[in-house]
């Protein structure tokens, strides 16, 4: 007999969530270009039907970590999630010609509520330095699936940030 996990998730209206999802196996189905740019279009058409805000992300080849606000008024961020999983998943197969059954996403997804400013700045960070944390690159800017180069552009990142070290602020969170 299988015991499934007893999740208990707080949907808050208008709050901020922290969101990490890993493919099944780790296998890198966001490494290709062409599969993260299907993976944008699946967004964008998923936010017709539910509502939400990305306000920070970073697309790895086998996981994201994403900062979003849902626009549904129960706060239902699990409604999000489920579809774009599920329709990834069908535009992937869609693309590559894929007839038989496939797993892209591990079952589930990392959530957290944002509880604070600080908490908000860690998980910016923790984001836009993800790239370097898996030896992407050396340097956040060079990621180019991820808000990081927007985030700079506000003023938000000093020149040179996340260059040699991990940030202090995040140095021992891991939402793997």
């Amino acid at each position: 007999m299988t015991i499934m996990p007893n999740y208990r998730r707080y949907y808050i209206p208008g709050g901020i969530i922290f969101i990490t999802c890993v493919t099944h196996n780790r296998y890198p189905y966001l490494k290709v270009q062409t599969d993260i740019d299907l993976f944008f279009i699946t967004l964008e058409r998923v936010k017709e039907l539910t509502p939400f805000d990305l306000l920070a992300y970073v697309i790895l080849p086998d996981h994201f970590h994403w900062l979003m606000m849902v626009g549904d008024p129960t706060g239902n961020f699990s409604k999000v999630m489920h579809s774009i999983k599920r329709n990834y998943t069908r535009n992937f197969k869609q693309a590559h010609h894929i007839q038989e059954p496939i797993n892209i996403w591990q079952r589930g997804f990392w959530d957290h509520v944002i509880r604070d400013e600080r908490d908000l700045e860690n998980h910016l960070d923790y984001i836009h330095w993800n790239p370097i944390k898996h030896g992407h690159v050396s340097k956040p800017e060079d990621w180019t699936n991820s808000t990081y180069n927007d985030w700079f552009r506000r003023g938000y990142y000093e020149f040179g940030w996340g260059w040699y070290e991990v940030p202090e602020n995040i140095n021992n969170m891991e939402f793997e």
